[in-house]
């Protein structure tokens, strides 16, 4: 039986975060769905880069990516619902818009949501795919 030789900082065959390739290939876009796959209205979980992810389209027809779990309790985003351009976390109805604001925090005392903010990943579409940028930097 051969036993796997380790991973190094050189392996430039993964795009794991913080890897040679991870580093490397989030400089660019990436097509990460199709566009009539998400109708306005709905969230989906994707997976790219070995990392995952929300993807959802708001009543304005713009798709976001934002982070796979709510920072509050880490529920699944993709099963909230989409109230307008934005979406309620399921699991206490936590709020966030677009540029991954918290607007509402059931439960919690006024002005609790104003420190709060999911991550949020720039998006575009163009002949009919849906494209995201998850580089540290601006997108090109």
């Amino acid at each position: 039986m051969a036993i796997a030789e380790p991973q190094t900082a050189l392996d430039v065959t993964t795009t794991k975060p913080g890897t040679p390739g991870g580093i490397f290939m989030r400089q660019f876009w990436h097509p990460i769905a199709r566009s009539v796959d998400v109708p306005a209205g709905r969230a989906i979980a994707i997976r790219i880069m070995n990392e995952d992810y929300t993807l959802f389209r708001g009543t304005s027809g713009r798709a976001q990516v934002i982070a796979q779990r709510c920072p509050h309790r880490g529920a699944l985003m993709h099963l909230g619902g989409v109230e307008g351009d934005d979406i309620r976390c399921v699991y206490h109805g936590w709020k966030y818009n677009g540029s991954g604001q918290c607007l509402e925090a059931p439960a919690e005392k006024a002005g609790f949501a104003d420190n709060v903010q999911i991550p949020v990943y720039p998006t575009g579409e163009a002949f009919g795919l849906i494209y995201a940028y998850f580089g540290a930097d601006e997108p090109p």
